[in-house]
């Protein structure tokens, strides 16, 4: 999943920066949300997706019976922290190559060939392009394309439940900053980067038949179908699999499990790809003897 305004990909950005389902009961559905229990407390762990279609709601009544045992909201980040101004301008600055540098020759003559190529065939054209970061180039492609298609990442899950939770007083907070994902990005050599655009391009064909697909698994807890994708996705490229899932799984973790001390309910929500296969919060809460029931 990859708003030509710089703006706009920076609210995008907040966002993204993706083992098999138990067998399915008719009379009991499942969905992408797991229950952990503390002594005196539960812990919701509920995977997003981070833009939806208007229509694609209401949500599960599963889901939205953990919102409202839940005191307190934790997302990837405080969304909250987008209008501060300087969060903006590194977001923004982030997204900028060094002065001097360009997409042209950052990604070489052949790579860039072949990237423009393929944005002119989802009606891009690179060069608006040319002064930014191959990682922003390929999330605003993908997010333009996004929203030809109907998905607002201010109807996503977290921006839904943000809204409810600011109305009803609940607590806020995120497991990381959005500091902490911007360096993601700019963690990656620029290299990398450019390999991570052509790869999004190269799929962006796939992509209107693809968010179909997710948001469908995603409303019926088909956690198989998630975990096939990220290993679709990120095998090629394991490093990246660390960088972007695996490593901050492993950061949230301890985090997580503190919440099960506390005397208060919590929803947790991720990305889905976080909470799905091999590495994901899931599988290490189970490995440190946590039991984490799908709901």
């Amino acid at each position: 999943m990859r708003t030509s305004a710089v703006g706009a990909v920076c609210v995008a950005l907040a966002f993204l920066l993706a083992s098999f389902s138990p067998p399915s009961r008719a009379d009991a559905p499942l969905h992408c949300l797991w229950e952990l229990h503390g002594k005196h407390n539960t812990v919701y762990l509920l995977g997003s997706i981070h833009v939806l279609r208007p229509g694609d709601y209401p949500l599960a009544p599963a889901v939205l019976s953990a919102y409202a045992d839940a005191k307190a909201l934790l997302m990837e980040i405080d969304l909250q922290e987008i209008d501060s101004a300087q969060v903006q301008s590194e977001m923004q600055g982030s997204a900028l190559l060094p002065e001097g540098r360009t997409l042209t020759d950052v990604l070489g003559a052949r790579r860039y060939a072949r990237a423009a190529s393929l944005a002119h065939e989802v009606g891009v054209e690179l060069p608006e392009f040319d002064r930014f970061a191959p990682w922003f180039a390929a999330e605003a492609i993908s997010q333009l394309q996004l929203t030809q298609l109907g998905f607002q990442p201010q109807s996503g899950v977290e921006m839904y439940f943000l809204e409810r939770a600011r109305s009803d007083g609940k607590s806020i907070a995120g497991l990381e900053t959005v500091h902490e994902q911007i360096a993601l990005f700019e963690g990656l050599s620029l290299d990398a980067q450019s390999d991570y655009l052509l790869s999004s391009l190269e799929q962006a064909h796939e992509l209107p038949r693809e968010i179909d697909d997710m948001v469908h698994a995603w409303q019926r807890g088909d956690t198989g179908w998630f975990a096939a994708e990220m290993a679709s996705e990120f095998g090629k490229d394991p490093a990246l699999y660390q960088a972007l899932l695996a490593a901050r799984n492993r950061k949230w973790l301890p985090k997580i499990e503190a919440l099960l001390n506390d005397d208060k309910n919590y929803l947790v929500i991720v990305g889905t790809g976080h909470l799905v296969g091999r590495d994901s919060v899931i599988d290490l809460l189970k490995r440190e003897g946590v039991g984490a029931t799908q709901r």
